[in-house]
């Protein structure tokens, strides 16, 4: 288990136990859609982690490295609150990315160099696409007014780490 993987465990079982004695009021369940949004967005998240340590270990572009130490410090963030809301209504949210995320992963690390920065900036482009293409179908669709600062906050980091992406990408043809 890495770092990343023990904090976020310790953070989940912190909150799982200790949200209900802060919560006053009983908290709304979330319906089917909006848990598949925060375990969705989690291993996301953890996987973007992971994407963005790879970055900062093995880009050779400064412009690449730095992009990964964003994404891993707005992950960061993001998953403090992403746990805490799955803690206080008591849903078990994945610790480790999936195993296709980790697939992909071992293929970009396999690669040095400009091979890998591009690799890198593609992938984070296409996953940067599809997290802000689930956060706004999760905003159309969620039920708990909790949810939406998560979600717009989820929402506007997916699209600030796109936006970076296509622009180094840019940069580099």
């Amino acid at each position: 288990m890495t770092k990343t993987q023990a904090t976020l465990a310790a953070l989940g079982a912190l909150l799982t136990f200790s949200a209900p004695a802060f919560a006053q009021d009983t908290p709304t369940p979330l319906t089917q859609t909006d848990q598949q949004f925060l375990t969705q967005a989690a291993q996301g998240s953890v996987s973007d982690y992971a994407n963005g340590a790879a970055a900062v270990n093995r880009a050779q572009s400064p412009a690449v490295r730095q992009l990964g130490i964003w994404i891993m410090e707005d992950h960061d963030r993001l998953n403090i609150q992403l746990y805490a809301l799955a803690g206080v209504h008591n849903v078990n949210l994945p610790l480790m990315a999936t195993s296709k995320d980790q697939s992909d992963l071992m293929s970009l690390t396999a690669k040095q160099g400009a091979e890998f920065d591009r690799a890198w900036l593609q992938q984070a482009i296409q996953t940067n696409k599809q997290d802000v293409k689930d956060a706004q179908k999760e905003e159309n669709a969620m039920t708990d007014p909790e949810l939406k600062p998560l979600v717009k906050a989820y929402e506007a980091t997916e699209t600030s780490h796109l936006i970076a992406a296509q622009s180094i990408m840019g940069m580099m043809k």
